[in-house]
């Protein structure tokens, strides 16, 4: 079976997830020295072209399918769109809106994850931040049923 690479981001808002939808840019949390590292070394293998969902912690669950434009700006923050600095940007064209979800739940019953016996979805759509440009290597059936739910 053929698998596709899926970024997962992960909000604590849908207000921030909005005004990322709104400005077509996401970015990351700023956090301890050695993780903005690890962050930054991630975020150079993320090639123009990549696969991303969004996740909204309080809902439990993924929106705003999309394609990156640009690669993140090393050393770079974004103080405008969100009321926090963020690290990291990069540009996005949206397949979808914030409008249309899909949970965590949801993403059990797909073919990929029950093959694989996982009981969490977190171990198939990594949602964690401390996880954040470390792709998903999930299965292309799921990614397109992923998309028509949320297109």
């Amino acid at each position: 079976m053929s698998k596709v690479n899926v970024y997962v981001f992960s909000s604590k808002s849908i207000t921030n997830i909005w005004a990322g939808f709104g400005a077509s840019t996401w970015a990351v949390a700023i956090g301890s020295e050695t993780t903005n590292k690890g962050k930054t070394t991630k975020a150079q293998k993320m090639p123009v072209g990549s696969f991303g969902l969004l996740y909204c912690e309080p809902w439990k669950a993924f929106t705003l399918p999309f394609v990156t434009c640009s690669v993140p700006e090393s050393g770079s923050f974004e103080e405008e769109i969100w009321a926090e600095r963020w690290m990291l940007p990069f540009k996005f064209k949206a397949l979808g809106t914030p409008r249309k979800t899909i949970s965590g739940s949801d993403i059990l019953d797909l073919p990929g994850v029950s093959g694989r016996g996982l009981t969490n979805y977190a171990n198939y759509l990594t949602v964690q931040g401390n996880f954040a440009f470390q792709a998903s290597s999930i299965e292309a059936e799921d990614w397109q049923a992923i998309l028509s739910r949320l297109i």
